[in-house]
């Protein structure tokens, strides 16, 4: 970790005042820390300050000696380390749960400490998610202790586009275009009650507070026959089911089979809406990942996929967006840039999301699927010359009113704000 001694730059006419400080709570060896200090870099910016998840959680560093006056602060993912995983795990066993369905299962702190390492094993995840909320809390107290300075994602803001039955609800209160939504079912009989007093035939079941098709089952049914696609891996084992993520997009036709993996999902709280039909593009089903930042739609991707999940880690590919623009009307092009923005526009505290939009067969229609807290990981994907990184501080200086290249905001704000 870096000292506290104030960051500075040499600066040419003309600015006037040193660049402020960056500091970012991530992990160090993160690839989203990587590319978001060679943007800082690559704009003559100074290296931020990394204040590391693992620190924080275990009370051996917080925000009050790095964050100074004017500072920025940036909170990145805490994903792809397991220490960290554990220790939110273990956070969470002490957080009150509102929400959690009665079957949740819970696990002690010590006993979270002690979770060995299993590739791909979906560990607790509102447990997980209590923890990480709970240390959101912490960094909100934190700053309240800190000089003013600018946050670039608000806490409360991050910790309810981790929630995804919050996520719709607030879609559906502002109107942004969505799928309809089941709520939260507390098991697989539930959710069937819930499909057919609905007329729904083909639902998406999502973990809550999962990530990068994590915990996801497409469910489709005639009435008679049921199937599932999912890259969900179930495991029995001696205390009960395991549940895995795999790369390997799966096919489930025993109804037993599927029960017994979407109750295990609905225990630790799941989010159920209508599945929304993909249009093809490139010989495949696809979305799109938007990232709005500052209120207005940028950086595109389209992932052109081969089942209903198109998540790029599942060897999707990606395509030109231009592709998709191409086929619509500029009239439903401008509503679906529109609907990134409404649906960026719930959390209107917040920088920056990414937003996953799906385009209906025939291109006219479309519907906001979620928005992702730490959804600006593009790399190579550029807007008029910028990565998402560098657009992200250029709207912080236009925020401002000037380039935070040059000199310090010139404004201030409150830790609540």
């Amino acid at each position: 970790m870096m000292g506290t001694t104030p960051i500075t730059m040499r600066v040419s006419a003309p600015c006037i005042a040193p660049a402020p400080r960056v500091v970012v709570v991530g992990n160090p060896e993160s690839r989203r820390v990587a590319l978001f200090q060679e943007s800082l870099a690559a704009r003559g910016l100074a290296p931020a300050v990394i204040v590391p998840y693992a620190d924080l959680l275990a009370g051996r560093a917080a925000l009050e000696p790095f964050v100074t006056e004017a500072a920025i602060l940036r909170i990145e993912s805490p994903d792809r380390d397991f220490d960290v995983e554990r220790a939110l795990i273990a956070a969470g066993a002490g957080e009150n749960d509102e929400d959690a369905p009665a079957r949740v299962g819970r696990i002690g702190r010590d006993e979270a400490l002690r979770l060995d390492f299993d590739r791909g094993r979906i560990l607790y995840p509102r447990q997980w998610y209590l923890g990480f909320r709970g240390l959101l809390r912490r960094i909100e107290r934190q700053r309240a202790c800190c000089p003013p300075h600018l946050v670039m994602n608000r806490t409360d803001d991050i910790a309810v586009m981790f929630d995804k039955p919050t996520c719709h609800a607030l879609f559906e209160e502002h109107g942004v275009p969505c799928p309809p939504g089941l709520g939260t079912p507390r098991g697989y009989a539930d959710l069937c009650q819930r499909m057919d007093q609905a007329g729904m035939q083909r639902v998406f079941v999502k973990l809550a507070h999962g990530s990068s098709a994590s915990g996801v089952v497409a469910l489709e049914t005639d009435g008679r026959r049921v199937q599932a696609t999912t890259t969900v891996e179930a495991v029995d084992s001696e205390r009960g089911l395991r549940l895995y993520n795999t790369r390997a997009v799966r096919r489930l036709t025993d109804e037993r089979q599927i029960a017994a993996v979407i109750d295990a999902l609905c225990a630790e709280r799941a989010h159920a809406e209508r599945w929304v039909p993909k249009a093809s593009l490139a010989g495949g089903p696809f979305d799109l990942r938007v990232v709005v930042i500052g209120g207005r739609a940028m950086h595109a991707v389209a992932r052109v996929g081969h089942s209903p999940m198109t998540n790029l880690h599942l060897k999707s590919q990606r395509a030109d967006p231009e592709l998709v623009r191409s086929r619509m009307t500029p009239g439903a092009w401008d509503q679906f840039l529109h609907s990134c923005e409404q649906a960026a526009g719930v959390v209107p505290e917040s920088l920056y999301t990414g937003v996953d939009v799906v385009i209906s067969p025939g291109f006219r229609r479309h519907a906001v699927l979620e928005i992702n807290a730490f959804g600006d990981l593009l790399p190579g994907i550029l807007f008029k010359g910028q990565d998402t990184y560098s657009a992200e501080l250029a709207a912080l200086g236009r925020t401002a009113g000037r380039d935070p290249s040059c000199s310090a905001p010139s404004f201030s704000t409150s830790p609540a704000s």
